[in-house]
């Protein structure tokens, strides 16, 4: 069944063709008039898609004609804040002030901009001047703790949102960059304390108590977090923030089919969210329903070509239903993404290998093990994989390699270990299980993992006995 389509897509599309109107009359150089409406619908959609380039000529064109509008000015100055370049943005902005001198919201972005040039005492002393000039002080209080952070001033942004709430004490937004910034200094316990204490007042905010679900995940508690983010959701049914976050807790708890349930619901409030189809793609994909989550992570790349967690998980899918050639078509597509993904190396040099391609596949390896030679995967699954071929030697060749870069990894040692006591090299195996118990005893069922039988080795049982203490 088709996906119902929306207010949101009509406008989306609408400003997406009334900007290939206008790019196409641009290189036809006609002499056209663009009102200020088309203006601001185009340049938002340019915003939306990043095209930063598009976005300036535009702004270019239109000061043509209205070259005293102020909106203009510091519609550009959002862009020379998106390039990160400080001076231009506050050059645009103070052009928007001389046409429209004394504007509160241009003059908030100019403190923001200051700050971010280190000018922090000009940003604050802008700010303080607009106090008793506004209805709100609270909002310009909130802007200089954020002003007051970008610099690094965390003292004086903590007093300042602390003022914000004296004077409005359900202003949310200066309660959650509070508790942010608490959080941030490990004062968890003050956060939380905040949180709860504006929740006794106010119990039907669903930011906070999704805020409070968050607390509650970073501290692993995770029932409560599912608690507090199942308030959020009574309070406010299309908070689709809350709904992710929900699911996220539910895999951590490798509940999936309660996450894949959450993640859909997810779905039918934001359908096109690139972030909760890939969710919903994953949930699927741990569930071995590899065909819907590979339908999913298909439709994640349709929507963000560049989204390449979503192209691995197509690769992984097919690799899983040993589709190895369709899977390494994936794993390129992320590969151009991001060559010096060591994990999409380490991806296609295994599957690769499993089609005979012997030399692709050990060009991807020696790029992985150069990316991140102390990545413990690269060394655990291709030992593995020469294992499960019977390339005992290559197994424990690699383990070895390992071992000597990254002398201080446990689980090789235990890896190494199985390999050399179930293919006839017991001496060696039970050296590198002696270092392996000298570092990290309480890691030795990890030796099991690769080998169950060895539980009834004499040898291997003596030495657990001799090292437990």
């Amino acid at each position: 069944m088709p996906e119902e389509f929306g207010f949101h897509d009509f406008e989306e599309h609408r400003a997406r063709q009334h900007a290939r109107d206008f790019e196409k009359r641009l290189r036809n150089n006609e002499h056209f008039f663009i009102d200020l409406y088309q203006v601001d619908e185009i340049f938002q959609y340019y915003v939306q898609e990043r095209s930063w380039d598009k976005a300036q000529r535009l702004l270019a064109f239109a000061l043509e004609t209205y070259a005293s509008n102020a909106d203009l000015y510091f519609k550009m100055a959002r862009l020379e804040v998106e390039r990160g370049e400080m001076d231009t943005a506050l050059e645009e902005i103070d052009t928007a002030l001389q046409f429209s001198p004394g504007n509160y919201d241009y003059l908030l972005a100019r403190s923001e901009v200051l700050a971010r040039l280190d000018r922090y005492e000009e940003a604050c002393e802008l700010l303080e001047g607009l106090i008793p000039l506004t209805e709100h002080p609270e909002e310009v209080f909130l802007q200089l703790g954020n002003v007051a952070q970008v610099c690094n001033e965390f003292e004086d942004s903590a007093r300042y949102y602390r003022q914000a709430l004296q004077l409005a004490p359900d202003y949310e937004e200066a309660l959650m960059e509070l508790g942010f910034l608490l959080e941030s200094e490990d004062r968890g316990g003050e956060a939380l304390s905040l949180y709860e204490r504006y929740l006794d007042d106010n119990p039907y905010s669903a930011s906070i108590w999704y805020q409070l679900g968050l607390w509650y995940h970073k501290a692993g508690n995770y029932e409560r977090a599912l608690e507090a983010l199942e308030y959020a959701l009574v309070i406010q049914d299309d908070f689709a923030a809350a709904y992710l976050y929900k699911g996220q807790v539910q895999m951590d708890l490798e509940r999936y089919h309660d996450a894949l349930r959450t993640f859909l619901e997810a779905g039918t409030i934001a359908p096109r969210d690139p972030n909760t189809l890939y969710q919903i793609a994953e949930c699927y994909e741990h569930l071995d329903l590899f065909p819907e989550a590979i339908r999913y992570y298909s439709k994640v790349t349709e929507l963000d070509p560049d989204y390449l967690e979503a192209w691995v998980g197509m690769g992984f899918c097919l690799e899983k239903r040993e589709r190895y050639l369709e899977a390494v078509h994936f794993y390129h597509k992320a590969f151009r993404l991001d060559e010096e993904n060591e994990e999409v190396c380490l991806a296609l040099a295994i599957c690769e290998y499993k089609l005979g391609n012997q030399h692709s596949a050990y060009l991807f390896l020696e790029r992985a093990i150069a990316l991140a030679p102390d990545e413990l995967t690269i060394w655990q699954d291709w030992s593995e994989l020469l294992y499960e071929q019977e390339n005992y030697p290559g197994a424990i060749s690699m383990l070895e390699e390992g071992i000597k870069l990254n002398p201080g990894l446990s689980p090789l040692y235990y890896q190494c270990a199985a390999y050399c006591l179930s293919s006839g090299f017991p001496e060696k195996g039970l050296m590198y299980l002696e270092n392996a118990l000298l570092m990290d005893y309480d890691a030795h069922d990890l030796l099991f993992h690769y080998e169950p039988g060895l539980r009834d080795d004499r040898d291997v049982r003596l030495l657990l006995r001799q090292y437990r203490a």
